[in-house]
């Protein structure tokens, strides 16, 4: 049987052309689809950053967004009152009584901005760590080896914050301490006592440092 050459090479041509003009389609509707896709990606780091934003002025002035209000809830404002008066007495002069009664609002009441800035904290490393997943796959789909400059100053911030809410949950434990301690019959000026309020002294002037250096990484954050 003769083959016709002729038909088979036309054939053969068509068949290349198309698989050609299909590799464009696809390559086309990838490309489109990439740029798509780098445009979202773009968009949700811009709204993520903006949220960082935001979420790091409330963690700095001690603040807390409406969930974590709704979970760590303060004592009443009568109590709160009465305790801030009662701790301020502690560097005076303090009743046996009032002693007391500030040992009872203590565990109401002295947990509460220490619980409230951990939240706040640690919800602000997580936010972090995804602006971090969005920079990473941003790189991958435009095959760039940086990651943006922003990264580093909000991944310090975010740990100068957590490390914030140690210090804040240490004091926390130093003030139960005094008021046990001078509960339990001890004068203010015993060594016991002295020795814990250095150590409160010493906390105070970390934080202090800390807050210092959460105000840079901030600024470098968003000037760079």
């Amino acid at each position: 049987m003769k083959v016709d050459t002729k038909r088979v090479t036309m054939a053969l041509t068509l068949t290349i052309v198309l698989l050609i003009g299909l590799y464009y389609i696809v390559r086309s509707t990838v490309n489109a689809q990439n740029r798509e896709t780098v445009a979202a990606l773009d968009t949700a780091i811009a709204e993520q950053e903006k949220n960082l934003i935001t979420l790091a002025e409330i963690t700095r002035t001690n603040g807390a967004d409406t969930a974590t209000e709704r979970i760590i809830v303060d004592c009443s404002s009568d109590e709160r009152q009465q305790f801030d008066k009662l701790l301020d007495l502690l560097s005076a002069s303090i009743s046996k009584q009032q002693l007391i009664d500030l040992n009872t609002l203590f565990y109401k009441c002295g947990s509460f901005y220490s619980d409230r800035k951990s939240v706040m904290a640690t919800r602000l490393v997580r936010e972090v760590e995804v602006f971090e997943d969005y920079l990473e796959l941003r790189s991958v789909m435009s095959d760039a080896s940086s990651k943006s400059k922003t990264l580093e100053p909000w991944k310090k911030l975010a740990e100068a914050e957590l490390k914030t809410a140690e210090y804040f949950n240490q004091l926390v434990l130093l003030q139960g301490k005094v008021i046990t301690e001078l509960n339990a019959g001890k004068s203010a000026d015993a060594p016991e006592l002295v020795d814990t309020l250095k150590e409160v002294n010493t906390v105070r002037g970390q934080m202090l440092v800390l807050s210092k250096q959460i105000e840079v990484y901030k600024t470098e954050a968003l000037t760079l």
